[in-house]
């Protein structure tokens, strides 16, 4: 079997949402794939439940156990894992499609002859209701910075990269924070790649309580370097202005909550007229945050 595709999967306590997303693996009508599963120090039964996985599936599965330090942690030890053409990140609390490791091999000739980054399919709520709006135009082959600002596309996509790419890219670790945007490297990768976009669902997504996308906010000001770290992302020229001065808020909103002074904040940032622009308005709008998310603590 020649595996071109590697499912990975950072998990941290999710035992029994596991369970849905291996069925759905061993549904596909595509069998030429491996999983890589990367435990980011779960404390509940996870390691069981895979072992128990491992008995009975029709396809490779690789499992990894690694100190917690979130999942961005987990995605850097999983892209210099693995040894496939494209990886394909799938959350623990999600599933696939039962056809949709085959779209993705429809599609593997397209990317490799015009040297695209990977493809992106739409993510829903089901197979019939899409999250957020769809691609401009199917089969549209763009960069994720103009889908996403230019065409307005929101709402989270199932995007397969080049495993190629993805090692060249290391989301930063910071002592004592457990939490990174993924935006960091996507956006990077956007500016040196187009993608191929299709407008199919192929990954089903329920939205959990506890989950890094409902914990949102909290999340982010209790890690305030990792914020600050995604949002000089939109300081490069390819950004509109308008979005530099949302992430210019955001990026001193962090650095306030990180205890930087507004000096070490702005001489930081890269785009020093902005930040000095958002200023004041940063710092109430911190104020606000801390005690509306995290009880002012």
């Amino acid at each position: 079997m020649n595996e071109m595709i590697t499912v990975l999967t950072p998990t941290y306590n999710r035992a029994e949402q596991l369970q849905d997303l291996f069925e759905s693996l061993r549904k596909q009508t595509e069998k030429r794939f491996k999983w890589l599963i990367i435990d980011d120090g779960s404390q509940d039964n996870t390691e069981e439940v895979v072992k128990k996985f491992l008995k009975k599936s029709d396809f490779e599965i690789n499992y990894i156990k690694k100190v917690n330090g979130g999942k961005h942690t987990a995605l850097n030890v999983g892209f210099q894992m693995i040894d496939t053409y494209l990886t394909f990140i799938v959350d623990s609390d999600d599933v696939l499609t039962a056809n949709a490791i085959e779209e993705v091999y429809c599609n593997i000739e397209m990317i490799r002859v015009n040297d695209l980054c990977g493809v992106a399919y739409l993510r829903g709520y089901s197979e019939k209701k899409c999250i957020g709006k769809p691609f401009p135009q199917n089969e549209a082959i763009d960069n994720d910075i103009n889908i996403r600002l230019k065409y307005n596309v929101s709402g989270d996509k199932a995007e397969i990269w080049r495993t190629d790419i993805l090692r060249q890219y290391q989301f930063p670790v910071f002592e004592n924070e457990r939490f990174q945007g993924e935006n960091y490297v996507w956006w990077q990768i956007a500016r040196k790649y187009n993608m191929l976009y299709i407008n199919k669902i192929i990954y089903i997504t329920e939205y959990l309580d506890g989950g890094l996308t409902k914990s949102g906010r909290a999340m982010r000001m209790r890690n305030p370097l990792g914020g600050m770290e995604n949002s000089k992302m939109a300081f490069y020229p390819e950004f509109p202005l308008k979005t530099k001065l949302k992430c210019g808020l955001l990026y001193d909103v962090y650095g306030y909550q990180a205890k930087w002074s507004i000096r070490k904040i702005i001489n930081n940032s890269g785009s020093r007229g902005i930040t000095c622009v958002c200023a004041l308005p940063a710092k109430i709008l911190q104020l606000y945050w801390k005690k509306k998310y995290l009880g002012n603590c």
